[in-house]
């Protein structure tokens, strides 16, 4: 609650492969792509289940606090 700890960034973009990215070999983020460059449930999902499989290697219990945004899909379906 600090700051202290950074948790990687996930852009989201319109193009699979945008010019500015072409030389480009990795990006400090993870980067996902849709028609409108919105945040998804579906890329809400994939990104919080890879946050959940990273804090259980490390042995941690994290209590994830969100709002009620459409890309927030209900508890149950996790």
């Amino acid at each position: 609650m600090d700051g202290s700890e950074k948790l990687p960034l996930l852009m989201i973009g319109k193009f699979g492969q945008p010019r500015c990215f072409k030389s480009i070999r990795t990006l400090p983020v993870t980067y996902r792509h849709n028609k409108k460059a919105w945040m998804t449930s579906s890329l809400f999902t994939e990104w919080v289940q890879k946050q959940d499989r990273r804090f259980l290697m490390q042995g941690r219990s994290v209590a994830l606090v969100l709002d009620n945004c459409s890309a927030h899909p209900p508890v149950w379906l996790w």
